[in-house]
């Protein structure tokens, strides 16, 4: 038992059980809060080659991407009305008036979010591990180069400002943080009061995680570190400080997924 990682929520391995093993990576379920979590975190350089894919995709990727540009991305009109939709969402969660709203994204992967923000008139922010992915984006819009960063978020982190965000988005991100309560201490700290972030992640309380177990498909070891359900992410995030916490109606169900609207 002293070998085993402890859960984020509970802050201990007492209630850890072993849950399945993946690609020889072992899963451990805490049996007090229902976390279920990778027992061994692999170094980031290891964990880096699941995003950034094999080489032959990875090669691709590099030398089509600084000729590309958001439109000439496959299913463009379905992925520009699925942003639309998450973006109109969270700017109608927004209490904080003002001036021009400053808004992040997290993983925000090949930046239609952004555009969508961009065309309602936020001021945008992004952090996006694999350049590549986001290039097209900046090819698109780049006025806004300096604020794109392609690194992890708690070193990109490093470049913001405390306070800073009205609104802070991470679609499908949570499950990826290496160090997830240092992640969601840095998301609160450069929150503004009263602003608001909007997470969606697997969730380990839906049907098909209790029906397929260890066939379910958010289970990635290499990728999903932390698996949450509404509860215990509630129990995390009012630890380190979120208020006003409340569960809506998922953007997509892929595997199973919730959506976690918090204030600061």
């Amino acid at each position: 038992m002293a070998s085993r990682r402890a859960c984020v929520v509970c802050e201990t391995n007492q209630y850890a059980e072993d849950y399945c093993n993946i690609d020889n990576q072992n899963y451990l379920c805490c049996s007090h809060c229902g976390l279920i979590y990778v027992d061994e975190l692999l170094k980031t350089k290891e964990l880096y080659k699941a995003y950034s894919g094999n080489s032959i995709k990875s090669v691709r990727r590099k030398l089509v991407a600084p000729f590309r540009k958001l439109k000439h991305y496959k299913n463009f009109t379905l992925q520009k009305q699925r942003a639309e939709q998450i973006i109109n969402f969270s700017i109608n969660q927004i209490k904080i008036s003002g001036d021009r709203k400053n808004y992040l994204d997290i993983g925000c992967n090949r930046g239609f979010n952004l555009a969508a923000a961009h065309e309602q008139g936020l001021n945008i922010y992004g952090i996006e591990l694999v350049p590549e992915l986001i290039r097209p984006f900046i090819n698109t819009y780049p006025q806004y180069k300096s604020q794109i960063f392609s690194e992890r978020f708690e070193d990109a982190k490093l470049r913001l400002n405390a306070d800073m965000f009205d609104l802070i988005t991470g679609i499908d991100v949570l499950e990826h943080f290496e160090n997830v309560v240092k992640d969601l201490q840095g998301i609160y700290e450069v929150l503004k009061p009263g602003g608001i972030v909007i997470l969606q992640t697997p969730d380990v309380a839906c049907e098909r995680a209790h029906k397929e177990e260890c066939q379910w498909g958010a289970l990635k070891p290499l990728e999903h570190l932390n698996l949450f359900s509404g509860a215990n992410l509630e129990i995390l995030t009012k630890r380190i400080g979120f208020t006003d916490y409340r569960i809506e109606k998922e953007f997509e169900e892929a595997d199973g997924n919730f959506v976690a609207v918090m204030s600061k």
